[in-house]
């Protein structure tokens, strides 16, 4: 009996074995090679801008509370508005329109000219526009798995003071109970409806073959709230609307006091500014009509 491989390894493929094996055999220190390029865009973590911990840092507990509370139940909200609009197999159904409209457009445009429907390409390409935002919209909803690890990532931020926010991909994942895949894509929606904001950094590594040597490499984000900037107009007021109501859990507002109209200016009597202005001149100029001696 023959085993059957679904690939020959080759003589070089050989040779790359051997030496792999006679590098761990013989105990040299493997480098790591040259720099991975990181993200465009990265900070060094020690560089001020990679700490944005002042937008994390609360003026009180209740505030850390409320805020945290209200951004979750928010992104519960959105979930389920997103559930709402595209109900299950509504994807697929997309999806199926978009595939059978495009061959119906691939099958138009290969007749001539005068056997083409009037309209019919246009109206199959406006139908297809509509198709791709609604996937579009779809793609960039929050789901279940983002309000977990949406969840999981307020577990890492510091509430001591000082707003130092930086979880990996790897522990949001654990905390979460999902693959750093899902981690990644949570992210991103969660960044495109302004529930979260992160400065992507970068750190330097000693070589394993030179400590001398400096090798740059990626590291965690930097997480922080800027949610007024970022989020939209409606779901901002719906949080502070969310926040308000559990402010008041602890017996006080969030909402800022009403700033007081500045009082009405006086009443300008006509008169008494003319007799005023008769008797300032009468006391500059003499008898004779001159200016007099002050």
């Amino acid at each position: 009996m023959s085993l059957t491989f679904s690939s020959t390894p080759t003589l070089r493929g050989f040779g790359q074995i051997a030496g792999t094996i006679a590098k761990a055999a013989d105990g040299s220190v493997r480098d790591r090679g040259p720099d991975a390029q990181v993200r465009r865009g990265c900070v060094d973590e020690a560089a001020p801008a990679a700490q944005p911990w002042d937008r994390n840092r609360f003026g009180s507990t209740a505030e850390r509370i409320s805020t945290v509370e209200s951004l979750v139940a928010l992104a519960k909200e959105l979930q389920a508005a997103h559930a709402a609009e595209f109900p299950r197999g509504r994807k697929l159904q997309l999806e199926r329109d978009h595939e059978a409209l495009s061959a119906e457009l691939k099958e138009l445009m290969g007749r001539p000219v005068a056997d083409r429907p009037v309209g019919r390409p246009a109206t199959i390409r406006i139908a297809l526009d509509a198709i791709e935002v609604d996937l579009k919209k779809h793609s960039l909803g929050i789901t279940r798995t983002d309000v977990a690890v949406y969840e999981a990532v307020f577990n890492f931020l510091c509430f001591a003071g000082s707003g130092r926010w930086f979880p990996s991909w790897a522990k949001i994942s654990v905390a979460a109970r999902c693959c750093e895949k899902s981690v990644g894509r949570a992210l991103r929606r969660l960044g495109h409806h302004g529930l979260l904001a992160w400065i992507s950094r970068s750190t330097t590594k000693s070589r394993r073959s030179d400590p001398a040597a400096k090798q740059r490499v990626q590291t965690s984000h930097a997480y922080f709230l800027d949610l007024k900037k970022r989020m939209a107009e409606r779901v901002y007021q719906r949080f502070i609307q969310l926040r308000e109501c559990r402010v008041r859990r602890f017996g006080r507002s969030a909402a800022a006091e009403p700033v007081q109209a500045p009082p009405p200016p006086p009443s300008k009597d006509v008169a008494e500014q003319r007799r005023s202005i008769a008797s300032l001149g009468a006391s500059l100029f003499g008898s004779d009509g001159h200016l007099g001696r002050v």
